[in-house]
């Protein structure tokens, strides 16, 4: 159950993630052509082509940086089953001394490594050695899935702003909802991060209001 909710957790992560990137990433593109030119569908295809080419770029990136991810682990598993096959017990003087270093006295952390070797000695010794948790990774595949499903997502609100609403109040319309939704990633990202909100919120919301402003900075100097 506990792997399954690990699992789970880090699909939303995914997809929070996808999310954002596509909220910035296409915010940014539209805010440039719209620099350069007002035109609602030189912006809509100059929109639709980006996150079409962001939702390939972010789904094979996922995959790709998450099987980088499992080699990585395979590799550490593989060393850690052969140090548990020859040096049993030198594991467990490790974990003991790995526990100590937790603040437990000396008698307990040999009674905890005792039991925890005799339980599950090798996700232990992984977690102990390499901070691996063999439960808590998402597949390649459902991470690319849920990023190449988010980035859209998020790239729908910049797309609506910018050429679904009237040229009188796009500017206005299309920041309130890129700042709501940066508003809302940066909230998620900070819960499962488990980290303070306000701080992941503002520096969600700042770094959107500048890669916009960059951009719409760029475009209009390539009219100048």
């Amino acid at each position: 159950m506990e792997m399954e909710i690990s699992q789970r957790i880090n699909i939303l992560r995914a997809i929070v993630m996808g999310a954002n990137d596509g909220i910035i990433s296409i915010a940014g593109v539209v805010f440039g052509v719209y620099g350069a030119s007002m035109n609602a569908w030189a912006i809509f295809l100059a929109g639709l082509t980006a996150t079409i080419a962001g939702t390939f770029s972010m789904a094979t990136g996922e995959y790709v940086s998450v099987n980088s991810q499992l080699d990585s682990e395979r590799a550490a598993k593989a060393t850690q089953e052969t140090a548990l096959a020859n040096h049993f017990a030198q594991e467990a003087a490790f974990l003991t001394q790995h526990y100590q270093a937790d603040g437990i006295s000396e008698a307990n952390a040999q009674l905890l490594a005792q039991q925890t070797m005799q339980k599950d000695a090798l996700n232990e010794t992984l977690h102990a050695r390499y901070g691996i948790d063999e439960g808590q990774m998402i597949s390649p595949v459902e991470a690319a899935i849920a990023s190449m499903v988010a980035f859209p997502i998020g790239a729908i609100l910049p797309m609506v702003g910018m050429t679904l609403v009237p040229a009188a109040y796009r500017i206005v319309t299309t920041l309130i909802l890129v700042i709501f939704a940066l508003i809302l990633t940066g909230y998620f990202s900070a819960v499962y991060g488990n980290t303070p909100k306000k701080p992941v919120i503002l520096r969600n919301v700042g770094m959107g209001l500048l890669t916009m402003g960059v951009t719409y900075l760029v475009g209009l100097l390539m009219v100048v």
